[in-house]
């Protein structure tokens, strides 16, 4: 398959920020995403789902309100674990819930096919539960990216919005994590359509690079392909010089 060297000059390096963001957002959010999605989710890929993250999690969640309430700065300056757990109900057992299911999913990816005999996808996001499936938005069956947006992290904003009217800590932390979720997801599918386009982009732009180029013709008879600089007087010269906006991918065949 042929490069393009044009499209990778003046169009492909300037989403080089913009896909830095991303993938510091993804990195940002797979905790948010961790808390939440072992309650709705199974099956994960071994290599999404870390055992190590969980119990970092675990603790942290564990320790938290402790923190806060025996920090100055708040105005507490207790010291009193009892007191802080009586106080802390609802977020503990939500930290108990969270243990249960990641054991849960732990356990379901020691019963899945093996990775190495190429029974399994190492780092899927595992399988949305059915229930999801069943819901209908304008009469019409919603499908996975709507889901993954706005039903998975949805269902946790309506639960923590729930929670934080009755004056419950963990519900903060559920709206925080739903919004976080589903930004997650978002930016996902943005760049999984950044990529698809990106094909796209490029066989249009090695189609209509002679009569942009060549013939000259006017955006509107390209689709929309435009050149940007000078161009060689001879016509034969410039399909030479279009000849070398391509090259071959380098191919390294097994021996």
């Amino acid at each position: 398959m042929k490069k393009n060297l044009y499209y990778r000059l003046f169009f492909q390096r300037q989403n080089r920020f913009k896909e830095m963001l991303t993938d510091l957002f993804f990195s940002l959010a797979s905790w948010p995403r961790l808390l939440l999605e072992v309650f709705i989710r199974k099956n994960f890929g071994e290599r999404y789902f870390s055992v190590s993250t969980a119990i970092i999690l675990t603790v942290l969640l564990a320790i938290f309100p402790y923190l806060i309430e025996s920090t100055l700065i708040f105005g507490f300056g207790r010291n009193n674990v009892s007191d802080v757990f009586s106080e802390n109900i609802s977020w503990y057992l939500f930290l108990v819930a969270f243990v249960y299911s990641c054991f849960l999913r732990w356990q379901e990816i020691r019963r899945l096919p093996s990775v190495f005999d190429f029974g399994r996808f190492s780092l899927s996001t595992g399988i949305v539960h059915p229930r999801f499936y069943a819901i209908s938005l304008g009469g019409k069956p919603v499908d996975i990216r709507t889901i993954e947006t706005v039903l998975e992290p949805g269902f946790f904003f309506l639960v923590g919005l729930v929670l934080w009217w009755m004056d419950q800590s963990v519900g903060m932390v559920l709206l925080v994590c739903s919004v976080l979720y589903s930004l997650s997801y978002v930016a996902a599918y943005k760049k999984g359509d950044d990529y698809i386009m990106d094909i796209i982009d490029k066989r249009i732009l090695n189609e209509e690079m002679v009569s942009t180029f060549v013939d000259e013709l006017d955006p509107s008879k390209t689709r929309g392909v435009h050149f940007y600089g000078r161009r060689p007087a001879d016509p034969e010269t410039r399909r030479m010089v279009a000849d070398l906006f391509t090259e071959e991918d380098d191919v390294v065949e097994a021996r």
